[in-house]
């Protein structure tokens, strides 16, 4: 058949898909204003204009939260269903990373989702919306063992396979026998879509003729990113897209990748390699290769290589996150410890096995694991969502009445840690990273007490002195992947960053002048401990708890440090700090990094210095208390109260842990956490020994 005769030669049929998402445990107020700015607005619109037919995915975080505060998302959207309009689309449940999911957990939340659909909406999805993109091979046997027939991948992924130019509608891939549709999201439409001019974009699908070239991105584009309210619903700019559309269906069809897949045969066999988008592949390398890699594509391009580089210069796979923030990493290694607890429980048919299930789907949602032009990692709330729903799901499979002790690899670095696992604490003590603790949890409450993000180079921070306030009146229609904006003035001076881990019970031997400032902008230890390799002289337990003995030898000084959970107090860390070499006078500091704090102290939040100086006790100033022996941290609204002992009385230095990072608003400050930092001073050296105490106990409310 001649290409003029063949069946919508002389049409562009514009596959459309809408992705809908807002992370487990964001603010109730978020969700509330996506509703009201972007969600409804949008389903009312395609409601109005019955000949746009577009793909829907919502996201399992979104769907619970519209079902208990705002159900008229739900109908809206059964409404778009039923009369055919919209083709749902699928995916992990809680938009997990379905990459690092072991397969049981992968299949199981894209299973989870089909079901939702149906049971919530009426319709069973067919094609699913891959969070971030994110492809490796393995994952159409994946996918198709869930059901699905169909995903959408960035052209980009298509051309890295080596597909001819152009594309086609869609193609097939496979991975041992299991064959999935992959449909090429177009990155022209993406770019102009919301913001080119209207005759731009038609022009543009008027070059597309005899195709299907599919629009796929984030619905938040419509009225939730900088300058897209103005632009979408002030001027119109959707409303007046699908009425331009309309005007022109003799040639312009809007439609879905389900009725596109049901008359037109696949463009052919395609076998795409590890790859996310360009830009996730810059923010998972480190500070320095990222930047490298950026100037390499900047130089290609300036050469005339821009198309080749996009389809061939990559830069690190979404698992580098994993390695670039070890934060993230932990998160996932206790996402992993958890669903083996997990699948215990199925296997032997324990009752709480569907709702630990469920919170461990809810600790896998991917956007508190990574960052990138978003807030991600960086924001304290989404983490401390992921660890409370983790700890929900461990509680429900684990019932402990005794603390236990175990030795073994935790975290994958091919190196012991300890870990204490009891009925109302988790501490996890890793001898590799300076004897102190990964983790440290609150069992009752759920909370992991010691979540704090550490404050590290990033690549854009370069660019943080030239940023300024800028007015929403000034954007314009500057995309948000474009914008050099800050949230406030004198962002630069708040580039510190760490040189020791964050936990609790990290370890500093400082000189006898050390000053909180000095410590948090200038650490030079005496020896560094808190970055040492310490040994494990023993661990062991009985029935008064569990307890382990470690040691470091470091700079002609000697540390042991004994560690009991269990009794009472809850968690006792113990030092003998001596020397081979004179006498001289030292700071020997133990610190421990909390999230119950917060700059505004809401919440029922305060501090409270039980013995010792009260100090300046104002919501995040950086204070220095004295002949401190006891300190109470409380947070009434997650029913969390602890006590700090110190033996004997210790300056405490409380420190706020504050980051700079880059969002769709532009560079903006964030509050990590605190840090108490115990302070003990006294000589050290041949006959002068240094012995203090740091203990916790859980308070009575």
């Amino acid at each position: 058949m001649p290409p003029s005769e063949r069946p919508f030669a002389r049409q562009t049929r514009l596959v459309f898909a809408l992705h809908f998402h807002q992370p487990y445990g964001n603010l109730d107020e978020v969700f509330a204003d996506a509703m009201k700015r972007c969600y409804l607005r949008t389903l009312d619109l395609l409601l109005d204009h019955p000949h746009v037919a577009t793909a829907i995915h919502v996201s399992g975080p979104l769907l619970d939260w519209a079902q208990a505060h705002q159900v008229e998302l739900i109908d809206k959207l059964s409404k778009l269903v039923v009369r055919g309009q919209v083709e749902l689309l699928g995916g992990g449940y809680q938009e997990p990373m379905l990459a690092i999911l072991p397969d049981r957990d992968a299949v199981g939340q894209l299973v989870r989702m089909a079901d939702r659909c149906e049971a919530l909406l009426g319709a069973r999805p067919q094609g699913m919306w891959l969070a971030e993109r994110v492809w490796e091979p393995d994952l159409a046997r994946v996918i198709a063992q869930a059901g699905y027939r169909y995903t959408l991948l960035d052209d980009s992924h298509l051309r890295a396979a080596g597909a001819a130019e152009p594309l086609g509608a869609y193609y097939v891939t496979d991975k041992a026998g299991h064959a999935l549709g992959v449909f090429p999201i177009d990155r022209g439409l993406r770019t102009r879509i919301p913001y080119a001019q209207i005759a731009d974009l038609m022009g543009y699908l008027r070059q597309q003729r005899g195709r299907a070239p599919t629009y796929g991105d984030d619905v938040e584009k419509f009225g939730l990113w900088p300058t897209t309210e103005r632009r979408v619903w002030d001027e119109a700019w959707l409303e007046r897209f699908f009425t331009a559309a309309k005007a022109e269906q003799d040639w312009l069809t809007i439609t879905t990748p389900g009725r596109v897949m049901a008359d037109t045969p696949s463009s052919g066999a395609v076998y795409i390699p590890t790859i996310s988008y360009a830009e996730m592949g810059s923010w998972a390398l480190p500070p320095e290769a990222s930047a490298d890699y950026q100037q390499l594509a900047q130089r290609l391009a300036v050469a005339g290589f821009k198309d080749e580089s996009e389809s061939f210069l990559r830069g690190g796979i979404w698992q580098a996150f994993l390695a670039k923030y070890p934060e993230s990493r932990l998160i996932y290694r206790k996402m992993l410890r958890v669903s083996a607890a997990v699948e215990q429980a199925r296997l032997r048919g324990d009752d709480n096995y569907q709702r630990a299930r469920d919170a461990l789907y809810q600790g896998q949602c991917n956007c508190a694991y990574w960052h990138g032009l978003f807030g991600g990692l960086y924001l304290q709330h989404l983490r401390t969502a992921l660890m409370s729903a983790l700890l929900e799901a461990e509680a429900l499979v684990e019932r402990r009445d005794r603390v236990t002790v175990t030795q073994m690899d935790h975290d994958g670095d091919l190196r012991d840690e300890i870990l204490f696992e009891g009925p109302q604490v988790n501490l996890y003590i890793s001898p590799a990273r300076g004897g102190s603790a990964l983790e440290l949890d609150l069992l009752p409450p759920r909370y992991h007490l010691t979540g704090v993000l550490g404050r590290r180079p990033e690549a854009y921070h370069e660019d943080v002195p030239r940023a300024r306030v800028i007015s929403d009146e000034e954007l314009g229609n500057i995309s948000a992947h474009d914008l050099v904006r800050a949230t406030e003035e004198g962002l630069a001076d708040k580039l510190i960053f760490d040189a020791y881990p964050r936990g609790a019970f990290v370890d500093h031997l400082l000189p006898a002048d050390a000053t909180p400032e000095a410590f948090d902008r200038d650490y030079r230890p005496l020896a560094d401990l808190a970055n040492a390799a310490y040994d494990i002289e023993q661990v062991a337990q009985d029935d008064r708890g569990a307890r382990c003995l470690l040691s470091c030898a470091a700079s002609g000084y000697r540390l042991r440090k004994s560690i009991v959970v269990g009794g009472a107090p809850e968690i006792a860390v113990s030092y003998t700090l001596t020397g081979n070499r004179e006498p001289q006078e030292v700071c020997f500091a133990s610190h421990v990094d909390i999230t119950l704090m917060s700059p505004e102290m809401e919440g029922g939040r305060t501090i409270e210095v039980l013995e010792g100086d009260p100090g300046d006790l104002a919501p995040g100033s950086r204070t220095t208390h004295r002949s401190v022996t006891a300190v109470r941290v409380r947070a009434e609204v997650l029913d969390v109260d602890v006590i700090f002992r110190a033996e004997p009385a210790a300056e405490l230095w409380r420190l706020p842990i504050e980051t700079v990072s880059q969002s769709e608003r532009g560079f903006e400050r964030a509050y990590q956490g605190t840090a108490l930092v115990f302070v003990w001073r006294g000589r050290v050296g041949s006959g002068a020994t240094l012995v203090p105490r740091l203990s916790l106990e859980l308070g009575g409310g």
